[in-house]
């Protein structure tokens, strides 16, 4: 477990949102953790030892069985930013749950999830062993109240589980995970896990589209190859954004406005990360339109169009900065290369 990854503050802002609720100060939580209100209200990024560090906290101040019960009503699939949208247009529960396996980097567990066939369904086990002892309940719970939440969201309608299996030291009564999941509930269970129906993992989702899920799966690859190697929080969510505000130009001032910060303080706190809004601008728009000339048929101007150009000929200029040539000779070396490889499968058989 990687400790030190870097993900959204989303999480924490729940954390916090619920000791509020409990009558437990921000102050209390925050403790030992690295983080201020005041960074997480500009969007700061996070390390995951910081979350558990707040979550300890929270315990600490307010050890009542059933806690990760009250944090999972917070999360919905819009909690989840782009890997949500991929999962709502998937064409079934298995589907969405493959796409949120493959793209763990997006999601917002903070212990490994693994799915696990059974002859009535699949279970969703989470592994409770990277955690401290402290923390185990309310995360596990936190985690299986978030995913009945999200399946609802996916399904269109209320989702119950066969059976909710736990394997914690101190769970809250037997009744209370009963009456919330409503269905049985075995505490004796050597681990944490869902068992989800045949039935639902097989049932068409409502809002499912192809072609949606299939661009939004793109764009979620993209995301999380982008940022591969930016490790500073703020360029870090600064791209993810860019990322995920396709087909429309976003400038410096209103990203500014949608992590909650001045769009004088952006640059100065990027600035002082190493880098600039308009250079990571320039990447994600790089990364895109290779994917649109290497992956679709669109033309120049409706590619240009996606990217926030006005023309194609703004396009086309920008294209040969980051690369060295035109938008159409790099689409065509990409075609020439696929054809080469294909030729020279067929002649080798």
């Amino acid at each position: 477990m990687n400790w030190r990854e870097r993900r959204d503050n989303t999480n924490v802002h729940y954390l916090l949102t619920t000791a509020h609720h409990l009558g437990v100060a921000s102050e209390i939580c925050l403790q030992t953790s690295g983080l201020s209100e005041r960074g997480l209200q500009a969007g700061e990024g996070i390390e995951l030892w910081q979350e558990l560090a707040v979550i300890r906290n929270l315990v600490t101040a307010c050890p009542q069985p059933g806690l990760g019960l009250l944090l999972g009503e917070h999360y919905h699939l819009t909690s989840l930013g782009l890997l949500g949208y991929t999962m709502l247009a998937s064409n079934s529960l298995a589907d969405a749950l493959q796409v949120s396996s493959r793209f763990r980097a997006l999601s917002l567990s903070i212990c490994p999830v693994s799915l696990v066939p059974d002859t009535l369904g699949l279970y969703l086990s989470l592994d409770e062993r990277v955690l401290p002892a402290d923390a185990r309940a309310t995360v596990i719970e936190r985690g299986l109240a978030a995913w009945l939440r999200v399946f609802s969201e996916l399904l269109q309608r209320p989702f119950v589980p066969l059976r909710i299996e736990l394997n914690l030291l101190q769970p809250a009564p037997e009744q209370r995970y009963a009456e919330y999941f409503g269905c049985r509930i075995d505490l004796q269970a050597g681990r944490n896990a869902m068992l989800i129906a045949e039935a639902d993992l097989h049932a068409p989702l409502p809002l499912a589209n192809a072609m949606t899920q299939a661009a939004c799966a793109s764009l979620c690859q993209q995301l999380c190859a982008s940022v591969a190697d930016v490790h500073t929080p703020l360029a870090r969510q600064v791209m993810q954004l860019l990322m995920s505000r396709t087909g429309g130009s976003m400038g410096a001032a209103q990203a500014a406005r949608l992590l909650g910060t001045s769009e004088r303080s952006l640059h100065r706190r990027l600035a002082a990360e190493g880098h600039a809004f308009r250079l990571l601008d320039a990447r994600v728009r790089c990364s895109l339109a290779e994917r649109l000339l290497r992956d679709t048929d669109l033309q120049l101007e409706a590619i240009a169009q996606q990217l926030g150009y006005t023309e194609a000929a703004s396009f086309s200029r920008a294209f040969k900065r980051w690369r060295g040539c035109s938008p159409a000779h790099w689409r065509q070396r990409q075609t020439t290369g696929v054809l080469a490889q294909v030729s020279g499968a067929t002649l080798q058989i």
